[in-house]
């Protein structure tokens, strides 16, 4: 509070009104004072807690003019305390902060403490600080994640590729009502590390001629740098199919190293740091120091056969041009064997091949001529007929999956012809195409676990065979078929068991034989055995058991008996006819 401000008014009323009371501090004078006229106390000077000021105690001195009255005296004791307003904002040790960071840290890293604010209100809300980092433009690579404490981290990537230098501002707030803050600028430099690969200034360099040993190459020069701006030292190395025939210096310059280098080639240059070669970068170096134009083959060559048919292609050839230009073929050679085609390079016999040929052949794009050799030779008749065309497999193995195409057979022919293939059967689920490609049809309806195809390869009046054999994980016996199967399987097994009761039926009638006339069991204990008697036509008389020891000696598994019938071992005996006895039990 200021000088002059009315801190309280002392509490006390005269006794009379003509009474007269006089107010003096003898107490804390230096701070208070009692307005003239009144009862107020007021402050002779401005009070501020954080001066250390915090409480005291003034004494007011009451005199009353009535000396007569009980207490013309008294003494009143003022206790006053002093309460902190937030009338300090924080302030930091430095007016600004500067700091290195490097680049590509990674977010949560620790980059920055060496900073710190005071306030010098009393302790309390008014004096407790929050940091902050001020929104701004770089404000989200920065973060403060402890408001209490002067902390910065990382919050997201900074790329020195990118940005090298920015600042942010840091923000001091206290707690009071209303909070009171200050702020200071942080600068941060960012300082590059060694985390991009070298760089080409181009993904691919052409060669087309040479100058004094060394490839001229197109756009530019092959040249590399750091890709960190760290001006790190880079090593250059050369791979890839003919590489060998060249060699790189440290300048980029490549140089034939063999007698007779590849005239056209394609193979790879890489720039690596010479300290850690496997921070490298890759880029592609094309050679075509011969003409756009050229033949695929630097030589040709063909096996004719007397069987080959006059009018047939026995070789093509074929040129390539890197100007896309229309290009027409000749031969350079007088002969009547073979003529070619001007624009497809087809080679055609014309008549038989009687001793091998040699012939030039050239190609011409309207700018260029290139030329290639081309060899006819002849082949052996009786071992042309013998083996003309065969397949690279007697037999070939397949599986259906999610294409239609499941493989391919291939033929050869002495002949040089292209073989014409045939597939003999399945036809209405399978196809072989020209190229031998074995496909599946798309309204194939396949019933069989393992399918085997037979395909014929032609040429001319000669052929080959193969067999193709296709598993098909896909195929399940259908459940209509499964259910007639089993049917079929239950009545087999009823018609077999009628069998077997029927022929059971026969074999007993069968044994039986004619019916018997009469049996007479013989019950007595002189009874000499059971006497049968036959219906034949011839009477006959047989006696079972006529011996009577042998009756008894015999081991039955029941116990003997001498009266009633029952079963024994029996023995049967003619009585001399000839007739063969049946005998009934």
């Amino acid at each position: 509070m200021s000088c002059g401000n009315v801190i309280g008014t002392l509490p006390f009323d005269s006794e009379t009104s003509k009474e007269t009371i006089e107010l003096k501090v003898v107490k804390g004078s230096d701070l208070v004072d009692v307005k003239p006229g009144s009862h107020d106390l007021v402050l002779k000077k401005g009070l501020d807690r954080d001066e250390g000021v915090g409480k005291f105690e003034a004494v007011v001195e009451c005199r009353s003019s009535n000396l007569d009255a009980d207490f013309s005296q008294l003494n009143i004791s003022v206790f006053v305390t002093v309460k902190d307003i937030n009338d300090n904002a924080p302030v930091f040790d430095s007016a600004e902060y500067f700091v290195e960071i490097k680049e590509e840290l990674p977010a949560g890293t620790i980059v920055f403490t060496d900073f710190e604010a005071t306030d010098n209100d009393q302790p309390g809300p008014n004096s407790f600080i929050q940091y902050a980092i001020v929104p701004g433009q770089h404000s989200h690579f920065l973060d403060i994640p402890d408001p209490f404490k002067p902390v910065i981290t990382i919050k997201d990537r900074i790329n020195y590729e990118e940005i090298k230098k920015f600042s942010v501002e840091i923000e001091a707030r206290d707690q009071g009502e209303p909070s009171l803050a200050s702020k200071v600028p942080l600068h941060v430099t960012v300082v590059d590390v060694n985390d991009l690969l070298p760089r080409f200034k181009h993904l691919h360099y052409t060669a087309k001629s040479q100058k004094n040993g060394i490839l001229v190459f197109e756009p530019e020069a092959i040249s590399a740098q750091d890709g960190d701006r760290l001006n790190a030292s880079l090593i250059f190395s050369l791979s890839g199919e003919l590489s060998d025939h060249f060699t790189i210096d440290n300048d980029g310059r490549i140089r034939s190293i063999t007698p007779n280098p590849p005239q056209r080639a394609t193979f790879f240059v890489t720039a690596a740091e010479s300290d850690d070669h496997e921070r490298n970068s890759t880029a592609i170096l094309s050679i075509r120091l011969q003409p756009s134009l050229a033949f695929q083959h630097n030589t040709y060559s063909t096996t004719i056969s007397p069987s080959t048919p006059i009018g047939s292609t026995v070789i093509t050839v074929s040129a390539n041009s890197e100007n896309n230009a229309s290009i027409t073929y000749s031969l350079l050679a007088d002969t009547n064997t073979v003529s070619i085609d001007e624009v497809s390079g087809n080679v055609v016999l014309r008549k038989k091949l009687e001793k091998p040929e040699t012939l030039n052949v050239t190609a011409s794009d309207g700018e260029n001529v290139v030329s290639t050799t081309l060899h006819l030779m002849a082949a052996n008749s009786e071992e042309s007929c013998r083996t003309p065309i065969k397949f690279e497999k007697f037999e070939y193995k397949m599986t259906i999956g999610k294409l239609n195409v499941l493989g391919v057979v291939n033929a050869t022919s002495r002949t040089g012809n292209k073989p014409n293939y045939i597939l003999m059967n399945m036809n209405s689920d399978f196809e072989v195409d020209n190229n031998g490609v074995v496909k599946l049809l798309p309204k194939a309806r396949l019933n069989c676990k393992n399918c085997e195809l037979i395909v014929v390869a032609k040429d001319g009046t000669q052929m080959a065979i193969t067999k193709v054999n296709i598993d098909n994980p896909a195929f399940v016996l259908h459940s209509s078929t499964t259910l007639a199967l089993l049917i079929m399987i239950i009545l087999c097994l009823i018609f077999a068991m009628l069998a077997i009761l029927v022929c059971r039926k026969f074999c007993e009638k069968w044994k039986q034989g004619n019916r018997r006339s009469s049996i007479c069991w013989l019950n007595g204990t002189t009874d000499t055995g059971i006497s049968i008697t036959t219906t034949t036509p011839i009477n006959s008389r047989y006696v079972v058991n006529s011996d009577r020891d042998r009756c008894y000696e015999s081991k039955s598994p029941g116990p003997k008996r001498s009266q009633g019938a029952h079963l024994v071992p029996v023995t049967v005996v003619s009585d001399g006819s000839g007739a063969s006895p049946t005998v009934y039990f």
